[in-house]
């Protein structure tokens, strides 16, 4: 089968040299605007699209939100000039397979970048890139899981990974961000060097910035000797703030000047010292709103917030859950010095899928070394299930065969005057968002879609 590439670009001698380039090869389409380019995308499939960021009627981001929409196969590259370089980079974390910047300065790479985006459509589970993920995933014990959003979130934290840019993650408590950080810090080029979590909430702010930047002797009652700080320490290294709009206004300042020069200055020290670090944030509340509240500083959210990650919570994948079963499984029974991996039946894992888990990841994990840890037979079913995820998943397949989503009454009995108890509206509604979760096992986006109400709408109302 033939490999289809579409240029969209308006400068003529960018679309000559990819015809030059890739025509032999490929079959190549070049078209100089979006609605061109929305021609050719109805017309034929493609397998590969290279797009300008700046487009005489739009922007590349625009036709790569149409693509992920019409073709979403189809892996993007954006060309970008220096100055745009943040929103192409911004665009990865939108699903784009990666961006070139422009001028060219090699074409070897170029064409490789190329290839690897065309060989990586081949089959996405066995792509050499998808294998270097799985390894990576690997070293720092990291379930990928089954669903589309966490394999996109992955492969996009992989792309990214070697490339010096700040990344912001956000999502609930308990959903893995510390995780997905040290996988970014594992696939970049500072692999070989340190790690550290630093967690803003706990600290006092005295001692974070002491912690963050090191202290010389005698700088307060107590220091009666020089200390290093994390900065320093994570030299060459990468840097995990959790819940970074803890911290004081202070210290974002002095955040904001590292970010910005690589300098920092110890606690009762004149000396600057340059540190080269990658910074990754983490954080489970809208940092957006403490901006607007003048908590936290807008131009050092704007430093961190180059790239951003957004972790779904585990409720709303539940397709993940049967994965990270068997690897937790496979952990705690490694650290138990176990002889065999308990195996959970197929209705344990069903019940599982069918609990909320709103303390994602983290509280999944806990009950599955709990469960592990008391097992004896080696075979875990649902007796075996905490009984407060018990009571709450009354009927873990969801409705029952006879009854439909799209009334809650029996198929087979029909509705009469005497089935017909009055109840006010508004219970009327919650027993019928009750049931659509139930029968979508809990997954907020597919049961807000049979609703035909937005995610937000449906979240308000089962806060009701």
């Amino acid at each position: 089968m033939s490999v289809h590439v579409l240029v969209v670009d308006d400068e003529q001698q960018i679309q000559s040299l990819f015809k030059k380039m890739l025509g032999s090869q490929y079959d190549v389409t070049v078209t100089g605007d979006i609605q061109s380019a929305r021609w050719e995308l109805a017309l034929k499939q493609y397998q590969v699209a290279l797009i300008d960021l700046r487009l005489p009627d739009g922007t590349g981001m625009e036709l790569l939100n149409h693509i992920r929409t019409l073709q979403p196969a189809c892996r993007c590259i954006l060309m970008t000039g220096y100055g745009s370089v943040k929103t192409a980079v911004q665009a990865i974390g939108q699903g784009a397979y990666n961006y070139i910047e422009k001028p060219f300065t090699s074409l070897e790479d170029i064409y490789k970048l190329i290839q690897g985006a065309i060989d990586s459509r081949e089959d996405d589970n066995t792509s050499l890139e998808y294998k270097q993920i799985k390894k990576v995933a690997k070293q720092v014990n990291m379930a990928i899981g089954d669903s589309f959003a966490m394999r996109q979130l992955i492969t996009s934290a992989y792309r990214i990974a070697k490339k010096k840019i700040s990344v912001l993650i956000t999502g609930e408590t308990g959903t893995g961000k510390e995780v997905l950080a040290r996988f970014i810090h594992a696939a970049s080029d500072r692999c070989n060097n340190i790690f550290i979590p630093v967690n803003c909430g706990s600290f006092h702010e005295n001692l974070l910035e002491s912690e963050l930047f090191g202290h010389e002797k005698g700088a307060f009652t107590g220091s009666t000797s020089i200390r290093k700080g994390i900065f320093e320490l994570a030299d060459k290294g990468t840097l995990f703030f959790d819940e970074l709009g803890e911290a004081s206004q202070s210290i974002q300042v002095k955040l904001l000047r590292v970010l910005e020069t690589g300098i920092f200055v110890r606690l009762g020290g004149e000396k600057p010292i340059l540190t080269d670090v990658r910074i990754i944030t983490a954080t489970n509340s809208p940092i957006e709103k403490l901006v607007q509240q003048n908590k936290f500083r807008e131009d050092l959210y704007y430093r961190l917030n180059v790239v951003r990650l957004e972790i779904p919570p585990l409720r709303e994948r539940t397709e993940d859950i049967p994965e990270f079963i068997k690897s937790f499984a496979r952990q705690i029974a490694a650290d138990y010095h176990l002889t065999k991996v308990p195996v959970f039946t197929e209705l344990a894992i069903e019940i599982l899928k069918s609990y909320p888990w709103y303390g994602n990841i983290r509280e999944l994990y806990n009950v599955i070394q709990k469960m592990v840890a008391e097992d004896l037979q080696g075979v875990i079913d649902a007796p075996s299930i905490p009984k407060n995820i018990l009571n709450v998943v009354e009927n873990p397949k969801g409705l029952e065969n006879n009854k439909t989503p799209e009334t809650g009454f029996d198929s087979g009995k029909g509705f009469s005057e005497n089935d017909f108890v009055p109840k006010p509206l508004h219970e009327i509604e919650r027993e019928f968002i009750q049931k659509t979760l139930a029968y979508f096992k809990g997954n907020i986006s597919l049961a807000a879609e049979a609703l035909e109400i937005s995610r937000a709408t449906l979240y308000r109302k089962i806060k009701q």
